[in-house]
């Protein structure tokens, strides 16, 4: 994977490596924002150097559901190979279609019959929204890569068990990435050992947009 460079990320610092009980090692990151506050819902994967990840077991799957008129979660990360359910959990029909990113599909989503699994097999940025609730949307993050997290409101995020290596970590937002682009920036070179904790933060020069959140529409618009 090419690296990239990109002004959205002003740093990004390896702050050192501690003593865990684990028998791999552990990847944590801290995100803030240009303001020093926290950002939620980056994306954190690490890709090893000179050798391939383990590919995901056919049988995996992850969800993305309908509920409330919003997509949840609003930011979800795959490894390549997984199926992506859609259940919809509202009292009315969606219409949910791919705006932009490697895998394109689009269908009606009634409330009593879920679609059957999407395969997600191409890595990249798939974008969503439903096209009869515009203010629908969410992002799916294919990674070629079984060592992933998504921070949380306080900005962290926490990779378990990964194996001895040297690793590229890449960290990425839905505030700063052009659609269907993987990677806004180069990453960040870190080597793992078993039993140490390493910790990686950055800090995005913008301030996030929040998700959206959980609404209804007027009650002559259900179905």
């Amino acid at each position: 994977m090419s690296q990239l460079k990109s002004p959205w990320i002003a740093a990004i610092v390896l702050t050192g490596a501690f003593s865990s009980s684990v028998n791999a090692g552990t990847l944590v990151a801290q995100i803030k924002d240009r303001n020093g506050n926290p950002v939620v819902n980056a994306v954190v994967y690490a890709l090893p150097v000179g050798r391939s990840a383990p590919t995901v077991a056919a049988s995996t799957t992850a969800i993305v559901e309908q509920q409330s008129f919003k997509f949840e979660p609003y930011v979800s990360i795959v490894q390549a190979g997984t199926r992506m359910r859609f259940p919809n959990r509202d009292m009315t029909e969606h219409h949910l279609k791919v705006l932009s990113g490697p895998s394109a599909f689009e269908f009606k989503v009634y409330t009593r019959k879920e679609p059957e699994p999407t395969l997600l097999d191409k890595v990249g940025l798939v974008t969503l929204q439903c096209l009869i609730h515009d203010w629908m949307s969410a992002h799916i993050y294919v990674v070629d890569s079984p060592w992933f997290a998504k921070t949380s409101r306080a900005g962290s995020a926490v990779i378990e068990g990964v194996p001895a290596g040297e690793y590229d970590v890449y960290i990425m937002h839905p505030s700063v990435l052009i659609p269907g682009q993987v990677t806004p920036s180069g990453p960040r070179r870190v080597k793992m050992e078993l039993s140490n904790v390493q910790v990686v933060e950055a800090k995005l020069e913008l301030v996030p947009k929040p998700e959206p959140t959980k609404r209804y529409p007027p009650a002559s618009r259900y179905e």
